[in-house]
């Protein structure tokens, strides 16, 4: 498939080109205008994603070879309808598909070299990637019940209770569920990948996890002892997309809980 096309597979000395594709300048992550932003007089500031757009990038390549100036130029007219993929090999070698939104324009600087500057990369939503992003520590942000305004960020259908807790020290917000066969509890974000914490404990049922209305997986949230919040699923080949992952109470548990609980603790996301 084409995300398999890469431009610079790796960050080492290409022979066929005498040259290294990577670029010189480039990688500084800009994420394309995404979001609506307003607040009311004297009240709360608040964001809506309204686009599903993802990073953007300028490239340059410095005093570089002939060939490579011209694999430059045949990625940009092969893909002007297309994608492909880019690494970053300076960041755990994640990567971006897309494709060049400005022209690829060569300019001699000397005896056989040249110089590429400023050529915009694009990445495309939806398209399926060659790798999926998976730095959760560098590249993940996390959405919990209610903002620091309160203010709840979690759908619902159904009666489900904000409740303050303390795990190990640790202060929450969870959205409980007594287990109504049915009723669900649903965030919508704009990224890749992501990862759900439910509630685990002697108290806690089944429930169904839907990524764009689609199952993808049934998890029973029972164990002896309290666990406090635990990764109930983590899905990481999703294609950068509006997406959104529904928690569904099936009102059914193991034979040893004393319950069929659900609790929604924050749901973790690729970006």
């Amino acid at each position: 498939m084409p995300s398999s096309d890469i431009l610079n597979p790796t960050a080492t000395w290409d022979e066929n080109i005498q040259d290294s594709m990577c670029p010189n300048y480039g990688f500084p992550r800009k994420r394309t205008g995404t979001q609506l932003r307003k607040k009311a007089v004297g009240g709360t500031p608040w964001s809506r994603e309204t686009a599903n757009t993802g990073h953007s990038f300028n490239f340059s390549w410095i005093g570089r070879s002939y060939a490579c100036v011209q694999r430059l130029k045949w990625y940009y007219e092969q893909y002007e309808d297309g994608f492909f993929t880019v690494v970053d090999h300076d960041a755990d070698g994640r990567e971006y598909v897309g494709h060049f939104t400005s022209e690829v324009i060569p300019v001699e600087t000397g005896n056989g070299m040249w110089d590429v500057q400023n050529v915009t990369f694009d990445e495309i939503p939806i398209v399926p990637m060659h790798k999926y992003p998976s730095n959760w520590d560098h590249d993940a942000i996390t959405f919990y019940v209610s903002n620091d305004y309160l203010d709840q960020k979690v759908a619902t259908s159904g009666t489900w209770a904000k409740t303050a807790r303390n795990f190990q020290g640790l202060d929450m917000t969870t959205l409980d569920n007594t287990g109504n066969a049915g009723e669900w509890a649903q965030f919508e974000y704009r990224g890749y990948g992501f990862k759900l914490y439910l509630l685990q404990g002697p108290e806690f049922g089944n429930v169904q996890i839907l990524l764009d209305s689609v199952v993808v997986a049934t998890v029973d949230c029972y164990n002896a002892a309290e666990l406090g919040p635990q990764m109930a699923l983590m899905q990481e080949d999703v294609s950068l997309d509006f997406h959104r992952v529904k928690a569904v109470a099936l009102g059914t548990k193991n034979a040893a809980a004393s319950a069929a609980n659900v609790s929604w603790c924050w749901l973790e996301v690729m970006r």
